[in-house]
């Protein structure tokens, strides 16, 4: 993959964890991931930002172990504003060259992150990699998510790019030369990245996709009548405040040989 002749000019990767009611021993997790990717990504200096959504359930006392530890920012926002703000405020502070975000519980483990600052680093073009989940993550699905997720799927095909596999897995990656569209993006919550791929396609963004599975612990969380509600019209509010032109369809390569935000959030 090449990290170690990564140039010092790019050798910052900035890694934004969002933070909503995290189950209890959420500081242990982190700290292990850190120690891992800290193991096979010798090359590059880590920077994890963890942003806090406005959490009512966050213990202190991990609070503390985590800011003691160095490389790692803690960001308190005291308000719960949603996935796509907290995520939003967390890359608005990084620094790192390559921006990675994904949830608190590393919900597909460090392989993807690894493949996304490696793909990043080693194809100048390509500027946003997104995972693309597998079929075998969706048949462990409640049916209620399977449904949406399905029907999330077919609507990206046809309103962004039928290449388009998957929005709306929690693990993104992104060059630093299009970081100001993220934070340009006005949605808050879950299906922000579908209004922040639609800004890239529109510049005709390189995007490369890679495929996910969950780690084999993962608990998956089913969602209230009443977000579901609140997604949908999300997604009407971004179909129509896209330009009336077509989108422009972008270069995308596929890389294939509770309602808490997953420690934290959790994904259509």
């Amino acid at each position: 993959m090449g990290f170690n002749n990564v140039s010092t000019e790019s050798q910052k990767v900035s890694i934004v964890l969002p933070c909503y009611n995290p189950a209890r021993g959420w500081s242990d997790l982190i700290l292990k991931r850190m120690q891992e990717l800290r193991a096979v990504l010798p090359a590059y200096e880590l920077e994890f930002i963890l942003s806090n959504d406005g959490s009512t359930r966050l213990q202190t006392e991990e609070v503390n172990r985590i800011t003691q530890e160095e490389g790692i920012i803690f960001l308190n926002h005291p308000v719960n504003e949603g996935k796509g703000s907290c995520i939003r405020k967390g890359a608005a502070y990084s620094h790192g060259e390559f921006i990675v975000y994904t949830d608190l519980d590393f919900p597909f483990g460090i392989e993807p992150i690894v493949q996304m600052v490696s793909l990043l680093h080693d194809n100048p073009g390509c500027q946003f990699v997104y995972g693309a989940r597998t079929k075998s993550y969706f048949k462990q699905l409640p049916l209620k998510r399977k449904v949406i997720s399905y029907g999330l799927k077919m609507l990206n095909r046809v309103l962004l790019s039928r290449k388009t596999k998957d929005t709306q897995a929690g693990i993104k990656a992104l060059k630093r030369e299009v970081l100001q569209d993220l934070l340009l993006t006005k949605t808050n919550s879950f299906v922000f990245e579908i209004e922040y791929m639609c800004k890239l396609m529109q510049k005709k963004v390189e995007i490369q996709s890679i495929p996910v599975q969950p780690e084999p612990n993962l608990v998956f969380t089913d969602f209230s009548n009443k977000t579901i509600w609140r997604e949908l019209v999300n997604l009407i509010w971004i179909y129509a405040h896209r330009r009336v032109e077509a989108v422009p369809q972008p270069t995308i390569r596929t890389n294939h040989s509770s309602e808490t935000y997953a420690g934290g959030y959790a994904d259509f």
